[in-house]
């Protein structure tokens, strides 16, 4: 019973502690699964890292292969340059010699340029002056001409006049005779018509005769009156030449003013085209200052575009390493295919390179793709599903909006601990939400001290705390991390700006752009220098045209100045003296006194003169046809003789006026001709100083053109040396373009080379991390007793064992990273179920040994039992038996049976005492009276005795229920067993 007992609690100790065992199987069989995938991903991390490490084995030696090709070609454009570089020095050295040589030349011509203008200057300067000097040469020439013709035509006047006069006075007899014949003619003619006219001719006669005073008078007063007019119209005549010479003077000084006028408006205007040809050949000049800044700025810009273009080439050729997934989605971004996408959220920020592992390690979400909207999101889902590229994990940056006002609160982290939240980097602020959505108020600790003592204080803001390297502590106490290598490289130093290939064709235009402005640049530069040179070419011209319209101005303001100063002489000559007004007067009287003296004398002879025409007409009248003939003769002779009266008289006039005005033309022309040496005089200085002048001009002009010709013989050679200079410079900078394109791919090379290496030591410390963690693993695994048969299922994976490439192992390896990642088993289960379990075993061995006891001393017992039962039966029987006998014999005729109440387990219920007495029925013995009891009671008694005899029977009041015969029997029967045993009975 007491090792049932001990065996019933081993059992329920047993039982509890299968119970705590069994509770324990689930989080163990899910701890050991966890364990098998972390196996199964070590053994995928080995997998993968070794074929990432031969795979970056092989670029590093195909990158070697290239940087050594890309040295030989730097090395290679670097000789070239240099070449080309001592030729450019030599070339540029040249150049600018040339250059200098062409400035002195330069300098030579615009000093022969300047002394030629000067020339010019000069030349038209004396030019002009000689002009003037030979107009007023001219003009005196052609008064002194005119006044030496009108001399000589005075002269011949009077000559003419002189010879006249008398060969009129001849002519004047000659006339009278004839008129004397004529008029005899005319007497016969009138005698022989005397009669009828002799009364009319003796009225007529007596009327001449009383004309013939007032005739004479007339004809006096006539001539006095021709002579006066005569000499008055040459006075007037002198003086109306003055004045038409003043009025001539004076509009040839309009005339000149207006030339002047003229003369400055085209001054004006080649002043105006000077300035502006020299505000264009400035302007010029500043495009070509600013031409050449700008070349010099763009040169630097230019480079920086080249590189620009090697750089994000290089991006991009480092980005084709990206995901099919990702480059999908950044295209659709790039072509705007989908609006609202950022990109991978651990591109779109940056931090300090200290914290990369920290940042890699609790930033889960680096790898989500970060989104505007839903709307967003669900197009590059369809974008993903449309082309079936997988799956990608999106963050929809307006679903973020509730962390906003946590976002902006002002925190204080313990020991003053940087948030890693504030330690992002970014480069729209929008993007901090993706951030704080995903690290929330998650602190970077230096190391695993500090990062217990943060994860586990009070403040439950900020229990998830990550160390530099990589140890994280959950919000739950989990901690996590710490065992394999930690995990970097998902956040760059610097925020990536993805390249597509239209940033890389933008790029490339930006760069042609550049290259074409700089072109442009040159030929502006070459267009400007032309321009300036045309400009101050067409500027000198003009130059020279104002300064010849500037001499003309001074000439025609020297010729106005001159028929100033002569208006003066002009007007006096035109405005008669007083003398010649006095003497005008006089004429004016004289001719007014002859007029009316005439009209007085005409008045008074009129009648006469009527009635001798009268008595004339009668008479020729009278004498008929030939009369009228005859008279006319006479008429015409006597005319002919008043004319050549009057002629001689107007001769004499004439003689007298040309006199008077040959001696004023005589001085004048001595004069003009005093006035003419000395202008003549000038003139051969003038000449002399010309003559000098163009021969300096000359020898000037010599040097211009030697000059020149030199210039244009160096220029060609300049332009030449410029070309050379520009093809061999413009073969430099392609070359210096190649060797720093050269340079950047042999860098990039090199980087990428170092980057590779980096990545096969990384692989190779990552492999023997992975197999050392591999060999802890499965230490750990056989520590922690797993299922041979599971780990050998779990290193027998028929995926694991076939071929496969790296993209596969790194799927196999995320998919494993994302199971285990999704899991949070309690990995110390496994310890406390091999603690239960070994309790358990120790329960079981417990109750085991407990059991054996129980069992070897049951085994005994059972024994002992069975013997008992077997004894026991054999003495059950045996006492049955003979009790029965016993009781019939006691009771002589009755019957008394002892049966067992469980005959499978006698000694557990007892026994059945039932007695049959004489003539009654079965009954118990609880059921008898008290003498069938005493006698029941004796058999059995008896019976026992039978079965085992005791030397000593101690009986007490035996037959206090007995009647005689019953006493009787019993005392005959005790007497008979009293030989073997003794008796001893108590009655009262």
């Amino acid at each position: 019973e007491v090792l049932n007992e001990k065996r019933t609690a081993s059992v329920q100790m047993l039982k509890l502690a299968e119970k705590e065992r069994d509770s324990l199987e689930n989080a163990k069989n899910e701890a050991e699964a966890y364990m098998l995938k972390e196996l199964l991903l070590l053994k995928w991390q080995e997998k993968a890292t070794t074929m990432a490490s031969d795979d970056a084995t092989s670029h590093v030696t195909q990158l070697e292969e290239n940087v050594t090709d890309l040295a030989k070609n730097l090395a290679s454009e670097r000789e070239k340059i240099k070449q080309n570089s001592q030729e450019l020095k030599e070339m540029e050295k040249a150049y600018n010699k040339r250059v200098k040589r062409q400035e002195e030349l330069e300098n030579n011509m615009k000093v022969c340029k300047d002394q030629f203008k000067e020339f010019e200057r000069k030349d038209v300067k004396h030019r002009e002056d000689l002009k003037h000097l030979k107009q007023k040469i001219k003009k005196l020439e052609d008064k002194a001409e005119k006044d030496t013709s009108k001399i000589e035509g005075s002269a011949k006047e009077i000559e003419e006049s002189t010879n006249l006069i008398p060969q009129l006075e001849e002519e004047i007899p000659k006339l009278q005779e004839r008129l004397n014949q004529e008029e005899k003619v005319l007497e016969r003619i009138k005698e022989s018509s005397r009669e009828e006219t002799e009364k009319l001719r003796a009225e007529l006669a007596q009327v001449r005769t009383e004309l013939e005073p007032w005739e004479n008078q007339i004809i006096e007063h006539k001539g006095r009156l021709d002579v006066a007019s005569g000499e008055k119209k040459l006075m007037k005549q002198k003086h109306d030449g003055a004045r038409a010479e003043l009025t001539g003077a004076q509009n040839q000084m309009e005339i000149i003013k207006e030339k002047i006028k003229t003369k400055d408006t085209f001054i004006t205007e080649l002043e105006g085209k000077i300035e502006k040809h020299q505000s264009e050949a400035s302007e010029a000049r500043k495009v070509e200052q600013e031409c050449l800044k700008q070349e010099e700025s763009l040169i630097p810009l230019e480079q920086a575009a080249r590189q620009k273009v090697v750089e994000i080439k290089s991006t991009r050729d480092s980005e084709k390493n990206h995901g099919t997934v990702l480059k999908a989605i950044l295209q659709a971004k790039e072509s705007k295919e989908i609006d609202g996408i950022y990109g991978r959220l651990g591109d779109l920020g940056a931090i300090d390179a200290k914290y990369d592992v920290a940042i890699s390690t609790a930033c889960h979400g680096l790898d989500y793709i970060v989104v505007e909207t839903t709307n967003s999101a669900q197009a590059c889902v369809e974008l993903l599903r449309r082309r079936n590229l997988g799956i990608a994990t999106f963050m929809i940056l307006e679903k973020q909006a509730h962390h906003l006002r946590k976002l902006q609160e002002k925190v204080k982290t313990p020991e003053g601990v940087p948030r890693l939240f504030d330690l992002v980097k970014v480069k729209d602020e929008k993007l901090k939400l993706a951030f704080f959505a995903t690290l929330g108020n998650t602190v970077v600790a230096k190391d695993l001290d500090q990062a217990t003592r943060i994860a586990y204080t009070a403040d439950n803001e900020f229990r998830r705390v990550v160390t530099l390297d990589g140890a994280l502590f959950e919000k739950s106490g989990t901690m996590s991390g710490g065992g394999g290598k930690p995990r970097g490289g998902k956040m760059g130093t610097s925020i990536r700006e993805s390249v597509s290939e239209e940033a890389v064709m933008n790029a490339e235009n930006d760069l042609n752009k550049l290259v074409d402005q700089l072109s442009k640049l040159r030929e502006n530069i070459n267009d400007a220098k032309k321009r300036y040179r045309s400009l101050e070419d067409a500027k000198s011209r003009l130059e020279m045209e104002l300064a010849k319209a500037k001499k003309e101005v001074e000439s025609m303001n020297a010729q106005y100045t001159y028929n100033e100063k002569r208006l003066d002489s002009l007007e006096a000559a035109a405005n008669p003296k007083d003398d010649e007004i006095s003497r005008m007067k006089e004429l004016d009287d004289l001719i007014s006194t002859e007029q009316v003296a005439l009209k007085k004398l005409e008045k008074s002879s009129s009648k006469l003169k009527d009635q001798a025409s009268e008595l004339q007409q009668k008479i020729e009248n009278a004498g008929g046809q030939v009369l009228k003939d005859q008279k006319a003769k006479v008429e015409k002779i006597q005319s002919e003789l008043d004319k050549t009266s009057s002629d001689i008289n107007r001769h004499k006039v004439k003689i007298t006026t040309c006199e008077k005005l040959m001696k004023k033309l005589a001085k004048g022309v001595e004069e003009a001709k005093k006035e003419m040496e000395n202008l003549l005089a000038q003139k051969e200085k003038l000449m002399s100083v010309f003559k000098e002048i163009e021969k300096k001009a000359f020898l000037v002009q010599e040097d211009y053109k030697k000059t020149q010709e030199m210039i244009d013989t160096h220029k060609e050679e300049l332009d030449k040396t410029k070309e050379d200079y520009n093809k061999t410079k413009k073969v430099v900078d392609e070359l210096r373009a190649t060797e720093v394109d050269a340079e950047y791919k042999l860098q990039d090379t090199k980087k990428l080379a170092k980057e590779w290496e980096m990545k096969v030591k990384a692989y190779k410390k990552r492999l023997a991390d992975i197999q050392t963690n591999l060999a802890k693993h499965m230490d750990q695994l056989q520590k922690d007793a797993i299922d041979p048969e599971k780990l050998k299922e779990t290193l027998s994976d028929e995926h694991l064992n076939e071929m496969c490439d790296l993209k596969k192992a790194m799927e196999m390896v995320a998919l494993l990273e994302a199971q285990i990642k999704d899991s949070s088993p309690n990995l110390d289960s496994i310890a406390e179920y091999r603690t239960k379990a070994r309790l358990y075993g120790e329960r079981v061995d417990e109750l085991n040994a407990t059991t054996q006891e129980r069992d070897d001393l049951k085994k005994l017992y059972d024994g002992l039992r069975k013997r008992r039962l077997d004894e026991f039966m054999a003495g059950f029987n045996l006492i049955s038996l003979k009790l029965k006998e016993m009781y019939q014999m006691i009771t002589l005729g009755g019957d008394a049976e002892l049966e067992l109440v469980d005959s499978l387990d006698p000694f557990s219920e007892g026994v059945v005492f039932s007695v049959r007495p004489p003539k009654k029925s079965w009954k118990n013995i609880a059921n008898l009276s008290g003498g069938e009891k005493t006698l029941s009671s004796l058999a059995l008694v008896f019976a026992l005795h039978h079965y085992k005899p005791t030397p000593l029977y101690v009986m007490d009041e035996i037959d206090a229920a007995l009647d005689f015969k019953n006493v009787s029997i019993v005392g005959h029967y005790v007497k008979d067993r009293t030989k073997d045993a003794q008796f001893i009975i108590i009655r009262y």
